[in-house]
């Protein structure tokens, strides 16, 4: 597999327009990568793994993920050349939210189940909205996408974990101020829900560790198993859309706007 990938951030509008910059700042209206995470032979087909953070409609955080099989995800015309809608439960979609705090990396929500899509699409994207105080209140969040796929009998690239950068939240104002910026999580530098830990501590609403009657912090589960397309869930709201291109785009909306 010959792996590519691609990272941006709109940061803050300059004099002399829209600056775009390889950044995770917290002053970025949002921070996004993108990466391939299988590939054929001659990468004329491919899957590729999109985890976007920003403030969002509500100010309070916005969350979006891609399994995308088709082309065109960056400028690069030789990789990907060939569209490739796949058909119903053949993409697969999971997130891991992240919270930071007191040094520390906090699970702050996520998925429980994988998201498959429900009719045949070239993307699968699954976005969740936080309210305008925040999921876990105010601080620094990053999200860990989960994009899978199956080819023939096997389901690729789901095992690959793609961090979003992180921003601070909630986020009202094109330069919302913050606590010192934190250094990424060291497992998302291995790429690999193998290098993740098993579990981590759970951040509650305010974003404090969760503790236990006995004064212990809950733990919870910081990697998703496999996809079967039976260990699924049919929450949230989903919508299609089709590009000028003829691209099918699966959408599954969670948390606000999703009841």
């Amino acid at each position: 597999m010959r792996a590519r990938n691609l990272i941006r951030a709109l940061a803050i509008p300059a004099a002399c327009g829209i600056t775009l910059a390889v950044s995770t700042s917290a002053q970025a209206h949002y921070v996004y990568y993108a990466e391939m995470v299988w590939a054929n032979a001659d990468s004329s087909l491919c899957l590729w793994n999109y985890s976007e953070t920003s403030h969002g409609s509500t100010g309070g955080g916005y969350f979006k993920g891609q399994s995308r099989s088709q082309a065109d995800i960056d400028a690069n015309p030789l990789d990907c050349i060939l569209g490739w809608e796949r058909n119903t439960g053949k993409l697969a979609e999971g997130m891991i939210i992240y919270k930071w705090y007191d040094g520390d990396w906090l699970i702050c929500n996520r998925t429980d189940q994988w998201y498959y899509n429900s009719a045949p699409a070239a993307t699968f994207e699954l976005r969740w909205t936080a309210p305008s105080g925040g999921m876990c209140g105010a601080g620094y969040y990053g999200l860990i996408n989960l994009a899978g796929m199956q080819e023939g009998n096997q389901w690729v690239g789901w095992d690959v974990t793609n961090w979003s950068g992180y921003h601070w939240l909630p986020d009202n104002s094109l330069a919302a101020s913050g606590s010192d910026a934190p250094a990424e999580p060291e497992w998302v530098k291995g790429k690999s829900l193998n290098k993740s830990p098993a579990k981590l501590p759970k951040a509650d609403s305010s974003g404090k560790p969760v503790k236990d009657r006995n004064g212990k912090l809950v733990m919870v589960d910081a990697t998703l198993s496999k996809p079967t397309r039976i260990n699924g869930t049919t929450g949230g709201i989903r919508t299609t859309s089709v590009d000028e291109k003829g691209n099918v785009t699966e959408t599954v909306t969670v948390g606000l706007g999703a009841s």
